[in-house]
């Protein structure tokens, strides 16, 4: 079975209309539509057929694993912190989920170096910053995604185990933790709310969040990223569960410029991989 080479394009197009429509359905304001539409350009161009293969190209697990440590570190330190969470850092009006953003990168560089034991500590001391900063989704999504990395690299357990474990332990901690941030209608409630105004446009919204993560598997036996495959499909998964279980955001769906970024470069570092 080989994608055909449209579907990704018209799968990112159709969650950007139904993002935007159930944003503006669930009472956004206009600024908030116009940085999320933003988001899906942006992505679009940095997605950008020839830019990602020469990103894969001169990819360094080692390097990426470290520039997205410090990432998580400075999030954790130095972070916009509201409630007690530290999750975000602020570039400009906007606030950045690094997690959402650079999750799928992180499990590419594990996945490009399933056996380093350097790659590992990096990753499992990022692991620790976003687990410590009470962000429960970000834990959920990053242990089912070494869950997945795991399950396609099990020749490599010895180094992914541990990180696995850990993954694990930050994610039940985080989701004992209190959270106190207040869902916001179009960012938390996004799919209820849009369902609740308009049967369909909801339906729609629904299923398109339901099939975040479907792409990723079917991009692994073509792509030859087996490991890659199975770990962006646990972390997206993640994600959209802990929208839907906790109050967490819902992915690319609703409101938030990180995921909708860090989904589509990862639907393109995939799928650009394909023969």
């Amino acid at each position: 079975m080989r994608l055909p080479a449209y579907a990704v394009p018209l799968l990112v197009l159709a969650t950007a209309v139904v993002s935007l429509l159930s944003l503006h359905v669930a009472g956004a304001p206009n600024g908030n539509i116009a940085i999320q539409a933003g988001a899906f350009v942006l992505a679009a161009l940095l997605a950008a057929p020839g830019r990602v293969a020469s990103v894969i190209d001169a990819f360094d697990a080692r390097w990426t694993s470290a520039a997205i440590l410090l990432l998580a570190a400075a999030v954790l330190f130095a972070g916009v912190e509201i409630d007690g969470a530290r999750r975000w850092l602020r570039v400009g009006p906007v606030l950045l989920h690094p997690a959402s953003l650079f999750g799928s990168f992180l499990l590419l560089a594990l996945a490009r170096a399933p056996g380093s034991a350097l790659c590992a500590a990096l990753a499992g001391a990022t692991v620790l910053c976003f687990g410590l900063g009470n962000d429960g989704a970000a834990s959920l999504a990053l242990a089912l995604g070494l869950s997945g990395l795991l399950l396609g690299e099990r020749r490599h357990w010895k180094t992914l185990l541990p990180l696995c474990v850990l993954a694990w332990c930050l994610a039940a901690w985080g989701w004992t933790r209190p959270d106190s941030l207040a869902p916001v209608p179009y960012v938390e409630e996004i799919v209820a709310r849009t369902w609740t105004a308009a049967r369909l446009l909801g339906a729609a919204a629904a299923i398109l969040l339901a099939l975040l993560p479907l792409p990723f598997l079917l991009t692994v036996h073509i792509a030859g990223e087996r490991g890659a495959g199975y770990a962006f499909a646990g972390f997206w998964a993640g994600l959209v569960l802990a929208g839907l279980l906790g109050n967490y955001p819902i992915p690319v769906i609703g409101y938030g410029a990180s995921p909708v970024i860090g989904w589509v470069l990862a639907l393109r570092l995939l799928s650009s991989r394909s023969p």
